[in-house]
């Protein structure tokens, strides 16, 4: 929210405000940074004692409307009834790069804590200069400041609403600005409810899905029938005649329909007759590990140290391992749905975006206009993971601007599965050499991930034990599959094959898995997070696999968007059916300030990864999905659930960092390895089950 726009609305409603200002610091602390408002609006405090917080992230399951509320009203001393988070509305919010990378606690959080704190230091102020007293004796509590130290013994107090009566005041957050610790914390520490959960469990709560104008009307795309294929001919006689149809439109190899219902839309376009020039290639599942790596371009190197060569002559032993991880659907709960309005040049979106401020600007240059000219107003979301995109608003978009009426294009579920992202596929290389001891001593790593860059590839491809003769390497090669992002972008799939592969090391060298990982693991807190996962999951040792009764247990560790996970896992094997019975993972994210909300996450996590590591898969071939449903693609049910003990292990000194992400990581790595251990067949491919 800019705060010419705040500064407007408080005056157009005449009213009395406390308004907080700063630069989203966190728009320079990220990769790519952008400029970023020096006068930004982050908080209003109005007459009427309540606290509103802005932010560009958005809330599509993770909880950070409640974490960011519940910060406010503990750094404000308000009842979190009193304080709304406003989010993703670009007419109203900072601009943010979007909702990715678990970094919405550890900057945004932190930056709404310090506009609170900045808040109520300003209010002090106002009642110390009100009751000509020294602000040091003053302290608030339940949206009041009070004077505990009255010399007339009254206990003078003043709410929030009372001191800014007829007065409007913008003051910046001051850079040595004082936040509560945690110790101080009323609610954020306990805080179980979410300010939501209301509105969620009783349809109040209103999704992409759900989004009406009066006026609207529906649209449907024409799809291709194959990745590539261009248009040709059309003819869409018997559509023209559907009662209810308004318009086809078509641009190139876009074409869509327009009706007044949207079953009337899907039936005019099932009456389409199109001619499709398909430019079907060779790619499947099955060729695509061998087509990653002939294909493979823009090789970066991003580590290098000691000396390759010298370590593998020094070592007792040399491990070799090639690991395949196929694309991925982020089978969001919610498939993609926007509705679009144009009011002249003027485009309004309602859509999930996860980035609404990237759509905004996609948008603006689809249709060569402003990003002024551009709102984007993001409804609840219903998942997202990566899959939610700027595709569907610009098909709303054109459609509206055609037929000169707000227009809803809501996905199917096939056509969320085919023409949403996936995770990118990925092979990877691994060569190691180990002493007799069971050093580490050489570690020669290169992953070959799909996508036209190989910056997803490069999160998680480092090795957090400690070897002195490394390199690094990542390559992209081209996709056949629309890949994206994903839960921790390339770090799960990296950590699959480097904790696969220590587990391969451990028992080529008859050394409990554990112990080899201790015995190369320097960094104090991935020590730690291992120690208490093994400890509370009673790890008992194994120096190779006993696979009697197909019980199998496993271990692996991992780090994400600055947070340390380790995880150990207890499962049954029969014949070809899996079933993970235990969880333990000891999580570390520095301060946990919603615990748990952490563990929430991690659960969630968790549940996510041992889908993709036992059966989800897509399937494909030729540029066409073979599976673009849940009736063929398998994702964890209920009854797939083990018991998941989450331990927040994090140094309540140590800042805030990413939880939405972390516990995804090291979870298929350490599932492979139980079920090497329970039937001693080497696990170097996903998903698991088809190849049992």
């Amino acid at each position: 929210m800019s705060a010419q726009r705040a500064r407007s609305a408080i005056n157009e409603a005449n009213g009395a405000a406390l308004v907080v200002v700063g630069q989203p610091k966190w728009s320079l602390e990220l990769e790519n940074p952008v400029p970023a408002e020096d006068d930004a609006v982050l908080l209003i405090i109005g007459e009427d004692g309540r606290a509103t917080a802005y932010s560009g992230k958005v809330e599509y399951g993770q909880g950070i409307r409640s974490g960011f509320a519940y910060a406010v009203a503990d750094e404000l001393d308000l009842p979190v009834d009193s304080v709304e988070v406003v989010l993703g509305d670009t007419r109203r919010v900072p601009y943010d790069r979007g909702t990715t990378g678990s970094a919405s606690t550890r900057t945004v959080g932190l930056q709404l804590r310090r506009a609170a704190a900045a808040a109520r230091q300003a209010l002090i102020g106002m009642a110390a200069e009100q009751w000509r007293t020294d602000a040091g004796g003053l302290t608030v509590r339940d949206g009041e400041v009070l004077d505990a130290a009255d010399a007339d013994g009254t206990g003078r107090s003043a709410g929030y609403g009372a001191l800014l009566k007829g007065k409007s005041l913008e003051i910046a957050i001051p850079e040595q600005i004082v936040i509560k610790q945690i110790d101080d914390f009323r609610l954020t520490a306990d805080a179980a409810r979410r300010v939501d959960a209301v509105a969620r469990v009783t349809g109040a709560a209103k999704y992409s899905q759900d989004i009406a104008l009066p006026g609207m009307l529906h649209g449907k795309i024409l799809r291709p029938p194959s990745y590539g294929a261009r248009l040709q001919q059309v003819d869409t006689t018997r559509a023209e005649q559907v009662p209810g149809f308004v318009a086809f439109v078509r641009d190139g190899d876009f074409a869509g329909v327009v009706a007044e219902r949207e079953d009337a839309a899907e039936y005019a376009l099932s009456t389409i007759r199109a001619r499709w020039e398909e430019a079907r290639g060779e790619a499947s599942d099955w060729s695509l590990p061998g087509l990653l790596k002939d294909n493979a371009k823009n090789l970066a190197v991003l580590r290098e140290s000691g000396s390759l060569d010298a370590g593998f002559d020094s070592a007792d032993r040399v491990f070799e391992g090639v690991y395949f991880i196929p694309y991925v659907a982020n089978a969001t709960m919610e498939p993609c749905a926007s509705v679009a309005e144009w009011d002249g040049d003027h485009l309004t979106i309602w859509s999930g975006n996860r980035s609404p401020f990237s759509e905004r600007a996609g948008l603006a240059e689809a249709f060569n206009v402003s990003e002024e000219s551009v709102d984007v107003i993001t409804a609840e979301v219903g998942g997202s993971f990566g899959s939610k995109s700027n595709t569907v608003s610009y098909e709303a978009a054109r459609l509206a601007k055609e037929v000169g009426r707000p227009v809803r294009v809501g996905y199917s579920r096939e056509e969320e599965f085919t023409w949403s992202t996936v995770r990118p596929a990925a092979l990877i290389e691994i060569r190691s050499g180990v002493s007799a001891d069971g050093d580490i001593v050489a570690w020669d790593y290169i992953a070959y991930h799909a996508g036209e860059t190989p910056f997803r590839g490069r999160r998680g491809a480092d090795t957090p034990y400690g070897t002195e003769n490394v390199r690094i390497s990542v390559a992209n090669a081209e996709s056949p599959l629309s890949s994206g992002s994903y839960r921790s972008l390339g770090g799960a799939v990296n950590h699959f094959a480097r904790e696969v592969h220590i587990d391969e090391i451990a028992t080529g060298m008859g050394i409990d898995p554990v112990e080899l990982r201790m015995r190369n693991l320097k960094h104090p807190r991935y020590r730690r997070v291992l120690e208490a996962a093994t400890q509370k999951f009673g790890w008992q040792g194994r120096n190779g696999p006993d696979h009697t009764g197909g019980k199998g247990f496993g271990v692996a560790l991992g780090h994400d968007v600055g947070s340390y996970v380790a995880q150990c896992v207890e499962l049954s094997v029969s014949g070809r059916e899996v079933q993970v019975e235990r969880v333990v993972a000891a999580f570390d994210c520095g301060l946990a300030l919603n615990p748990d909300g952490v563990r929430n996450q991690v659960e969630g996590s968790i549940m996510m990864g041992i889908g993709t590591a036992l059966w989800e898969a897509m399937e494909f071939d030729g540029g066409r999905v073979l599976n673009p449903g849940f009736s063929r693609y398998r994702v964890p049910r209920i009854t797939d659930a083990p018991e998941i003990e989450v331990e927040l292990v994090g140094d309540p000194d140590t800042p805030s960092t990413g939880a939405g992400e972390p516990g995804i990581v090291p979870i298929a790595a350490a599932v492979a390895n139980a079920v090497t251990d329970a039937t001693g067949t080497r696990v170097d491919q996903l998903p698991i089950v088809p190849r049992l």
